[in-house]
């Protein structure tokens, strides 16, 4: 067993120093007592006491796990993104920032469970088994993405000879049913009554659910919206995600009684002075895990009431926003939709958006 230092020397775990009158040695202990490596010097010689001093400290990070070994998945994860990062703005290699970020949080649990490993090393049976794995957990769409990831990462080394086949190739990746779901004017108005009982960050969190309904828009656009983005003609929207250097697209959603209200009064609420329109606490965006915690909080309560006024309620996310809107305003047979949604033409919107389960038309006599 390894007892606690008796003074403090900045060392790794497990590494020790002897410093004699003759020899200086670095020294790491295996659990079982065992010495995994000793480097010795002489002691009047400094520079080769440092060298053996920064090797042993190398080898003993290596050992404890808390640097990356070279010629591993985690090692080619780091050169991916220092690759994207470092590519032109305006590359068209280069993915979008908000790309860059998800694949971030993705990597992580790639890396928990390859990344020890040789690119080599990893096989379609390890792939399928992470799909399994991640699918048992309630997450096969997630786990898709990450697989898919993946293979980006492993094509990339394959490019410059970390392996010569990428055994994501051809991977059938886990069965997906689309999400149907649609938040009824009901529910909605539940959730925005129970946010402004409760106040504070519910309030804002459904003023900013109730603006990406309005003005059909995806969550990352709400979150992060801006004041200066709040003109005299109503509110201005950046369209889809852009890769830096790009020129962003905007759309215009002019006002209407209740939008204008809705943004109004988010603006109010604001404790903190902040350049977003639904700002934290702290005048900043919600972070994902963030603004999860308190939305699910949000929908307990909601649960709660509707159980107690016994009345149908659903959790929803506000990723349901957009779909919700674009299928109320369809069946409304709204022909400016696509503008709305700011796709440049309807294969999007028909394909993912449209949730209609009654298509409804006239007889043509």
């Amino acid at each position: 067993m390894i007892g606690r230092r008796k003074r403090p020397d900045g060392l790794p775990f497990r590494l020790y120093v002897r410093a004699g009158k003759f020899k200086t040695s670095y020294g790491y202990k295996l659990d079982n007592g065992k010495w995994a490596f000793r480097l010795s010097a002489a002691t009047n010689n400094p520079e080769a006491v440092a060298a053996i001093r920064d090797d042993a400290i190398r080898r003993a990070n290596e050992l404890n796990g808390n640097v990356v070994r070279a010629g591993t998945v985690e090692s080619l994860f780091d050169r991916y993104f220092e690759w994207q990062e470092g590519l032109p703005a305006d590359s068209e290699s280069r993915k979008a920032e908000g790309t860059l970020t998800e694949n971030r949080r993705e990597s992580k649990k790639l890396i928990a469970v390859f990344g020890k490993m040789a690119p080599d090393s990893i096989k379609p049976v390890h792939a399928y088994k992470y799909l399994a794995a991640r699918a048992s957990k309630g997450a096969p769409a997630k786990a898709n993405k990450e697989i898919a990831l993946l293979s980006a990462v492993l094509e990339y080394g394959r490019k410059h000879g970390d392996l010569e086949e990428n055994p994501c190739r051809g991977i059938e990746y886990n069965p997906t049913r689309p999400r149907q779901r649609v938040v009824s004017s009901a529910e909605m108005q539940l959730m925005r009554r129970i946010a402004r009982e409760r106040g504070g960050s519910y309030h804002i969190m459904a003023l900013c659910a109730y603006t990406a309904f309005l003005t059909v828009s995806r969550p990352d656009e709400m979150r992060a919206l801006l004041r200066q983005r709040i003109t005299d003609a109503g509110v201005q929207v950046p369209v889809g995600k852009r890769k830096a250097g790009h020129a962003q697209r905007w759309k215009l959603i002019y006002w209407s009684p209740e939008l204008k209200a809705t943004v109004d009064e988010a603006l109010a609420l604001q404790r903190t002075p902040g350049v977003y329109v639904f700002g934290n606490t702290s005048g900043q965006v919600y972070s994902r895990s963030g603004w999860n915690t308190i939305w699910g909080r949000l929908m307990d309560y909601c649960e709660a009431a509707a159980e107690k006024e016994e009345i149908p309620f659903v959790r929803f996310a506000l990723a349901d926003m957009r779909p919700s809107a674009v299928t109320e305003r369809m069946d409304e047979g709204d022909e400016r939709i696509v503008d709305a949604t700011g796709h440049a033409d309807g294969r999007m919107v028909a394909k993912i958006y449209d949730r209609r389960r009654e298509r409804k038309v006239k007889a043509t006599r």
